[in-house]
């Protein structure tokens, strides 16, 4: 394997790890807030994330590839409300998107087709993903500060199945 798509292929694990921890911190804020809806949607969030640093992982190591985990940040514990909560859940989404894409740009640079095709699948999947957290926060948006609506999506994120929000 290219050292330099190497290299990449790692840190975008990282991003996917980073991701997993994100959301998991997510879902421990909403059980403080005893949000326990929001709490399963962001816990089940951190299992596909996690899903997906393993789906690399193998894919390096398919390769005969070197995998190189390095720390990771200790993700934010509060946030000001539900609503801000959401909106870093969707930029989060926006910047793995834009890591993929560079990922992506490297294995062309190198011509490494085997990893662009497989990438196809996380280019896709991220099309979701941005979906699936814009569109959940334009529900939290339109809540606005009604708390009975609040407690109504709460519910309803409770209820949503894991393979309602992933492709997998």
């Amino acid at each position: 394997m290219n050292p330099k798509i190497e290299q990449a292929l790692n840190q975008q694990i990282n991003n996917e790890l980073a991701a997993w921890y994100n959301y998991l911190a997510m879902s421990a804020f909403c059980n403080e807030l005893h949000l326990s809806g929001f709490a399963t949607f962001m816990d089940s969030q951190s299992r596909e994330e996690q899903t997906h640093a393993h789906r690399l992982i193998q894919y390096v190591l398919d390769r005969d590839g070197k995998v190189d985990l390095k720390p990771i940040s200790s993700p934010p514990q509060k946030f000001g409300s539900i609503k801000e909560m959401f909106a870093a859940a969707v930029k989060q989404e926006k910047a793995n998107t834009k890591a993929i894409y560079e990922l992506y740009d490297v294995a062309k640079e190198v011509n490494d087709y085997a990893t662009t095709s497989a990438l196809k699948w996380f280019l896709d999947e991220q099309v979701e993903e941005e979906k699936v957290m814009t569109d959940a926060l334009g529900l939290i948006e339109f809540a606005g500060d009604d708390k009975s609506a609040l407690l109504t999506l709460n519910n309803q994120f409770g209820s949503v199945k894991p393979e309602q929000t992933t492709t997998e």
